[in-house]
Order: structure tokens, then C-alpha cells, then sequence
């Protein structure tokens, strides 16, 4: 029942739904024509594993960029500042910014933070989960302009990486080239001397005299050599070093004294180790596992220890320089002391061999400065970037903002889902009822007839739909309602039925009139009572205007006053069999005048004259009238209408009619739908028999085909009385 109740409130109101979608759609439109059309490009950078390298050479180390963090780096990198600045004064951007804000195609200083973030806003960098690749995708109005917009960040990016990598190596080959030139000076000026000596002493035989040369001396000068080699490539380093930042660990290892260190080497191989342990782990535990937090920790740790230890580098190095020139001198001196021991042996051959000595030990240090050299400019122009593109940026030709047809169908999608929502919604806080089911379940009374909404204005003054469209879904109604009626029991225990509201304006006039007209019609003489002292109305829907206006014209409170007798308030209405007693005359305290006996005995006296006595009473709710007059009832029928009557102030009438004594017989639902979902209320289950029964209806095969008249509905025919149930007027 729940999805036939759904089902009928879409259907009933389908029009709001149709209204706001196409309002939906034709906002959406109108805003989708002011929008901007937008192209998209996109360049893909793969970061390899490991850094190429065309040569070996042990000065040379390599890193690998493979964890989160040296990956969200280079994404950083790619949004910088300075590399956008770069991007726009390639593309012309800045020149075009310039003129736009003034400055006579000069960019101010100020501005270039307002430039590099409209070149920001263009760029959307990422890094592809659990991948190597980094996407660059740019926006722009012109899909040519964002394909060279990509481009351009991408070649930036590659200028930006040989740029940084040059610089230690052009300031290491700096110092080298001094060095070298310093030592080529030196070599000269001992190969002058050493030749000088031999041309003044005569000896070129000299080397052939090494023999009176300990092998001692060999060794010692041997050591001095290596160590003076040692201290020469350690300043160097130590000069390179001061070329590079402290937190530049990749800068650092490239130098070999750096790399060399014991420490550093030992933290290196131990971080190869954990990093290897801890993919290990990460494939077979997720994040939350202790084991992956546990490698996690170690792998940082070790991290930071090889950070520390290449930070205190410069230190160590120094260290290690100082310790070399001690060791270069104390061998010096050594190399002296046993010179002095074998100058006697060979007075004449030392000063040949010292000379000779140094200009070895020059010899052996400019060409290790040379090869130095030399290696330094290979590496320079043969380390390749760890950075490759795998996607060229393309024109796109198709914009990606904005989708006409999937913002165009999402929006209608929403406005249907809003729109249905909003039914539903309206319907739950709705606390009337709408249908027979829900009223039987929460009032606890049955529905003795849902009477349909129609159309009233063919019904002449006087009239009701029973004798003046009989054959209608309303007439029809009302014969149900008479038969439920009739089902009460004994018929001395159902001939007065009053008939009352909740509220105001839920129908009970038209019920009651309509009612009676359904008893007159079946043959029995009826008296309707308009009780409705406040504010009556029976008498302006059955009687004509100068019947009403007539100064004889009495009612219920002339009777009750005694100012006149029933008969002289009774009047005959259209409708055969049909009697009236109107309200009367205005009365200043109506609950009073019903409640005292006059009303107990002037039912009495009618029940004699009369088959069937309604009376049409005042809401319950709204004023105690129809309270005490209620227990004098045989059965009592509150209207209730449609999508109208809360469901709070039924419950409060119902009790206020328990309490006073009053013998409910149901409840009356009045101005049912009839257009859509009619079976649904169970009163057009019949409608072929109600279109061709006996009161004049065509039939039902045709009449789906047939026009509606403009004319009157022929008089229903007199219906034949049922057997028992007529009474003879006393």
C-alpha cells in the first residue's frame, strides 16, 4: 500500500514535478551559456628507478627516487614559484600580465607572485597512487594554448634539473683548474732546478747512483707521495663542499671523500637493507600493521642517521684533512731524518735526488690533478636525468568544461529526485488522511462512504446530486452511505442521524442535505434539521431567497422558543418525500437552547411523523452546541475532508463525541480525488455499473466514446421502496 500511496502522489502531482525539472533545465541552460569553455593537455613524467650512467667512475654516486617523500618532492618542485616565473616568461605570459595591469610591459617585483599563481591556477600536478608517474595537466581557453603551457612546464622542469646538477660540478672543476695551473708552476720550477744541478755539477750519471739510496728513503718518499696526493684531492673536496648546502645529502655524496667516509658508507649499505626489508613488509602488511609501522620506523631512522652523518661530513673531512697533513709532515721529517743518516754516505747524490724527488712528487700531483680534471667534465656531460616524459602533451579538441549532457542530465536527475522528495516530503508532514485504509487504522471507526469531489454548478438551487445527477460517482457515494447507515441495526435504533464536523468547512451541509435526499429518495418521509445555530446554512442551500426572506419564515429556535409550532417551521423542499426545519431566527445563546429539553422532546415528536430525522449540526471542535444534542442521536457520522482535516483535531472531536455519549457510527470522507488513482479509494470500483444502472446512465461499453451534454441529466426515476422500511405519518 505504501509504494500505490507513493505511486498516486506522483501521479497527482506530476505537473510541480514537470514544473520544477524544466525550471531546473532552463536555469542549468542559461547558466551553461555564460560559461567558459575550457580545453585540457597533459604531459606524463616517469621518475626511473635509478639514475643512467654511461661510465663508471667511484666520484660519481647515484640515488634512487623511489619513496613518497622524494616523490611529493618533485611534485613540489614542478609547482614552484620559480620554475612557473620561468614557464610565463617563456610563454609571454608576463609581458601580457604587464599591459594588463599597467606597467608598460615591464613586470613590477610585486607582481610576480600574482603571476606565478595564474599560472598556478592553470596547472593541476599530481602523482598517480602507488605509481612512478606524475601527471602535468593545464587548462586554458585555447586547447593550443594549454598544449604549449604543458610543454613549457615540462622543459623548464628538465632546464631547472641539468642547471642544479652543473653547479658543483663547475665549482669543483674551478678549484681543480687552480690547482692545476699552481702545480704545473711548481713542476716547472723543480725540473729547471734538478736540470740546473746536473748541468753545474756534471751529473747526469747520477741516476744510475740510486743504489747509495736506502730502500729506505724509497719507502718513505713512496708514503709522502701518497699522502700528499691524499691532503691534494681532500682539498678539493673540502673546497667543492663549501660550495654546497648542509641539507643537500645528494649534492654531498657526490663527492667521493663524502661517500668514503666509513660511516656514511656503513649507514648506506644498511639503508639499501631496510628499504629492501621494508618493501617486503609493505607487500604483505597494510599500513596499520605493527610489523609495517615497525619497518617503517627503522627505514626513518636509518634515513636520519645517514643525514646526520653526511651533515657532520664537512667535520669529519676536516678531521681527516688535518690527520692527512700530519701524517704528510711526520713522514717529511722522517724522510729528512734518514736523508741525514745517509748524507754522509752520499753527500754529492742528495741534492740530485732531492731535486729529483720533487719534481717526481710534482709530477705525480699535477697529472692525479689532470685526471681529476678530466673526469670531473666527463661526468659533467654524461649523468642523465632520472626524469623521463612518457606522454607528450597533445592539442585536445574536445573542452572538459563545461559537459553540456552530463551536467544537463545529472541536474535533471537531481530536479526529479528533488522534486519527488519534496512530494514525499510535504506528504509525511501532512498530518491529514487520504485514503479509507489510513482512516479505519488510526481512527478506529470504519469509513461509511468516501463521497468524490465534482463538479456542483449543473445542481439548481434546491437541488441535490441524488435528484439531480443520480448517476454520478457522488450519487453513488451517498447510496452507500445510506446502506452502511441502514446496517445498524433495528429500524426504530437508526432513524435520527446526526450528522457533524470536526471543523469548519469540511462539508457536513452538503452531507447532510445530500443524505436525506438519498432516504427521500428511497421512498421514506425525511425532515432535515439545520441545528447549526451559529452559523446556518441548510436553509440558503435548499430554499429559494424570498422563502428566506419572508417575515413568517421560522426554524429550530422559534420552535424550541415556543414562538411557533413544528409545523409552522417546516417547510417542503424539490426533493420529494424532503422536509426542512431551517436554524430560524438568530439566537443569543444557541448551546443553552439546545441543550435544555426542548430539543429531547421536538426529536420525539418529529420520530412520529417522520421515517428518517438528520440534523446538521455545528463542528465539534469549534463550539459545544452539537455536544448536547449528540446522545439524542441513534447514530452520529463525522465529515471529514480530504487532504484537509488534521488528524489531531478528528482525534479530539472523537473524544469529545465519546465523552459526551454520543453512538458513533463512522466517519464520512468527503471530496475524495476522481481523476487519478480512484480504485485506490474504493469508490470507483463500480463505475461501469453507476454509468448504466437504472438511474440513466448510458452504456458502459460507449460511454468512453460519448461527449458530455451541456444539458441537464434527465430526472432520476423513482426508486421502488424497500420492503419494511416506509412508516406511516402519524
Amino acid at each position: 500500500m505504501k509504494f500505490q500511496h507513493y505511486l498516486f502522489l506522483i501521479l497527482r502531482h506530476s505537473w510541480l514535478i514537470v514544473l520544477i525539472v524544466a525550471i531546473t533545465l532552463g536555469g542549468t541552460w542559461a547558466w551553461l551559456s555564460k560559461q567558459t569553455t575550457i580545453y585540457t593537455s597533459r604531459a606524463v613524467l616517469q621518475v626511473e628507478k635509478d639514475e643512467a650512467r654511461v661510465v663508471k667512475i667511484e666520484e660519481v654516486t647515484d640515488s634512487s627516487i623511489t619513496n613518497a617523500e622524494q616523490m611529493n618532492t618533485v611534485v613540489q618542485t614542478l609547482s614552484s614559484n620559480t620554475l612557473l616565473l620561468a614557464v610565463a616568461k617563456a610563454i609571454g605570459r608576463d609581458v601580457e600580465w604587464a599591459k594588463q595591469h599597467g606597467s608598460d610591459g615591464k613586470l613590477a617585483p610585486g607582481m610576480e607572485n600574482a603571476l606565478a599563481n595564474s599560472i598556478a591556477s592553470q596547472l593541476k600536478i599530481s602523482l598517480r597512487r602507488s605509481t612512478r608517474l606524475i601527471d602535468i595537466v593545464s587548462e586554458d581557453k585555447s586547447p593550443e594554448k594549454a598544449r604549449n603551457l604543458a610543454s613549457e612546464v615540462v622543459h623548464q622542469f628538465f632546464a631547472m634539473q641539468n642547471q642544479d646538477r652543473t653547479d658543483i660540478s663547475k665549482d669543483a672543476n674551478r678549484f681543480l683548474v687552480a690547482e692545476a695551473e699552481k702545480l704545473k708552476t711548481k713542476l716547472q720550477d723543480s725540473e729547471n732546478k734538478l736540470a740546473q744541478y746536473r748541468q753545474e755539477h756534471k751529473a747526469v750519471s747520477l741516476d744510475k747512483d740510486r743504489d747509495i739510496v736506502s730502500e729506505r728513503l724509497t719507502a718513505i718518499n713512496s708514503q709522502v707521495t701518497q699522502a700528499a696526493v691524499q691532503r691534494a684531492a681532500l682539498e678539493s673536496d673540502l673546497a667543492a663542499l663549501g660550495q654546497i648546502k648542509q641539507d643537500d645529502v645528494e649534492g654531498l655524496l657526490k663527492l667521493r671523500s663524502v661517500a668514503a667516509i666509513p660511516e656514511v658508507a656503513q649507514l648506506r649499505t644498511t639503508l639499501v637493507q631496510k628499504e629492501g626489508d621494508f618493501a617486503t613488509v609493505k607487500q604483505r602488511y597494510g599500513p596499520r600493521h605493527p610489523k609495517y609501522g615497525e619497518a617503517q620506523s627503522q627505514l626513518e631512522e636509518i634515513r636520519n642517521k645517514v643525514r646526520s652523518a653526511v651533515a657532520d661530513a664537512g667535520d669529519t673531512l676536516r678531521q681527516q684533512y688535518q690527520s692527512f697533513k700530519e701524517t704528510e709532515q711526520s713522514l717529511k721529517q722522517q724522510l729528512k731524518n734518514a736523508e741525514d743518516q745517509t748524507l754522509q754516505l752520499a753527500q754529492v747524490s742528495i741534492p740530485y735526488n732531492v731535486l729529483k724527488r720533487e719534481a717526481d712528487t710534482d709530477r705525480t700531483l699535477y697529472e692525479a690533478i689532470l685526471t681529476r680534471l678530466k673526469e670531473t667534465g666527463v661526468t659533467q656531460g654524461l649523468v642523465k636525468t632520472p626524469y623521463k616524459v612518457i606522454e607528450d602533451p597533445l592539442v585536445n579538441p574536445n573542452p572538459i568544461w563545461p559537459i553540456w549532457k552530463r551536467i544537463l542530465s545529472a541536474a535533471g536527475a537531481l530536479a526529479l529526485a528533488a522534486s519527488v522528495g519534496l512530494i514525499i516530503l510535504l506528504d509525511r508532514m501532512d498530518s491529514s488522511l487520504r485514503t479509507v485504509d489510513e482512516a479505519e487504522s488510526s481512527l478506529g471507526l470504519g469509513v461509511l462512504a468516501a463521497v468524490p469531489d465534482g463538479d456542483l454548478s449543473r445542481i439548481p438551487k434546491g437541488g441535490t446530486v441524488m435528484t439531480d445527477d443520480s448517476n454520478s460517482s457522488q450519487a453513488e457515494a451517498f447510496r452507500t452511505l445510506r446502506a452502511s447507515l441502514s446496517l445498524l441495526g433495528e429500524e426504530d435504533k437508526r432513524r435520527i442521524i446526526l450528522v457533524t464536523s470536526a471543523i469548519p468547512a469540511e462539508g457536513k451541509t452538503f452531507t447532510s442535505a445530500n443524505l436525506a435526499a438519498s432516504f427521500a429518495t428511497q421512498g421514506l418521509s425525511v425532515i432535515l434539521i439545520d441545528a447549526d445555530l451559529r452559523r446556518p446554512a441548510l436553509s440558503a442551500f435548499m430554499l429559494e431567497r424570498d422563502i428566506r426572506q419572508n417575515e413568517d419564515f421560522r426554524g429550530l429556535t422559534d420552535v424550541l422558543s415556543g414562538l411557533c409550532s413544528t409545523e409552522e417551521a417546516t417547510r417542503a423542499t424539490r426533493v420529494p418525500n424532503l422536509s426542512l426545519l431551517s436554524s430560524g431566527r438568530r439566537a443569543p445563546n444557541p448551546a443553552e437552547l439546545l441543550s435544555q429539553g426542548g430539543m429531547e422532546k421536538l426529536l420525539k415528536e418529529l420520530s412520529h411523523k417522520y421515517d428518517r430525522i438528520v440534523l446538521d449540526t455545528a463542528p465539534i471542535n469549534a463550539v459545544s452546541d452539537s455536544l448536547g444534542i449528540a446522545p439524542l442521536a441513534h447514530a452520529v457520522c463525522l465529515v471529514l475532508r480530504y487532504g484537509k482535516t488534521p488528524r489531531r483535531a478528528i482525534t479530539r472531536a472523537l473524544g469529545l463525541l465519546k465523552k459526551s455519549g454520543a453512538r458513533m457510527a463512522g466517519v464520512i470522507m468527503n471530496r475524495m480525488p476522481s481523476k487519478r488513482g480512484a480504485a485506490y479509494y474504493y469508490y470507483y470500483y463500480g463505475d461501469p455499473y453507476i454509468k448504466g444502472d437504472v438511474y440513466g446512465g448510458s452504456d458502459p461499453g460507449k460511454s468512453k466514446g460519448r461527449k458530455k451534454s451541456d444539458k441537464a441529466p434527465p430526472a432520476p426515476a423513482a426508486e421502488i421502496p424497500v420492503s419494511g422500511l416506509s412508516r406511516n405519518k402519524s
